[in-house]
């Protein structure tokens, strides 16, 4: 097997003027077979972020809110918000490396998530990830589809394993399934083998119909989440950028 030099890619949607306000999420699908780890957040304010009792943030994370895999709360203080102007993660007071973090107030700066050979950090929101800051590989080939609980989907994926380092309620794409209706398309996962097997997994909010009769892979969604203020009136927004380096076997 051979690797490649880690790939480092930023993600950015242009202007979110508002989500100091009003939340907006976003979606990163990494490449395929490759681990990631946040390396950078950087958000240019074109109005400035109010937020009197929490400010505006940015979490990276499996679900809107979550933060598991990054975050930067964009602030001063908790209840002081940035003015217009560039801000960058990497740039704050932060200490270690890896991972890079900043508590002058709680949860200010979360970049890295560890080494690759870590265990990452218990800086998320969901301590069951495994290991907890790191992005895992996705890119799972679809093997069946068949009704799971309560008739949603059950998806069958290949390899050793492949729903280990995989959550509840993770955000994940599902795409290229032929012969069977309902999985496709962005969904959440409500449930994982738990034979040991970690074999499949079912989608939240699906109905299961037709009959599988090939094709389909499922990939990991990166949650990206402009997080609004809270308290007093709430404002602010601007571009946002996310920096994500990814490491693993080479892919044609």
């Amino acid at each position: 097997m051979s690797y490649e030099q880690p790939d480092v890619q930023t993600y950015s949607w242009g202007s979110d003027t508002t989500f100091g306000a009003t939340g907006v999420t976003h979606y990163i699908v990494g490449p395929k077979g490759k681990v990631g780890f946040v390396r950078e957040v950087m958000v240019d304010v074109t109005t400035s972020l109010v937020g009197t009792t929490t400010v505006p943030e940015i979490d990276v994370g499996i679900s809107s809110g979550d933060y598991t895999f990054g975050r930067y709360r964009l602030g001063t203080s908790a209840s002081v918000g940035y003015a217009v102007g560039p801000h960058s993660a990497s740039q704050e007071a932060i200490t270690g490396n890896p991972p890079r973090t900043l508590a002058d107030f709680t949860g200010h700066v979360v970049l890295d998530g560890g080494p690759l050979t870590s265990s990452g950090i218990a800086g998320g929101s969901y301590g069951t990830q495994l290991p907890a800051g790191r992005i895992p590989a996705s890119g799972w080939a679809v093997t069946n589809v068949i009704s799971g609980t309560s008739g949603v989907c059950r998806v069958y994926l290949n390899g050793m394993l492949p729903a280990k380092d995989l959550t509840v309620g993770q955000s994940v794409t599902v795409q290229g399934v032929l012969g069977a209706t309902g999985a496709t398309g962005v969904q959440k996962i409500s449930a994982i083998d738990t034979s040991g097997a970690f074999a499949w997994i079912e989608l939240s909010g699906t109905t299961f119909g037709g009959t599988y009769t090939s094709g389909g892979d499922v990939y990991l969604n990166v949650v990206v989440t402009c997080l609004a203020g809270t308290g007093g009136t709430p404002t602010g927004g601007g571009y946002v950028r996310v920096k994500v380096q990814w490491i693993g076997s080479e892919n044609p």
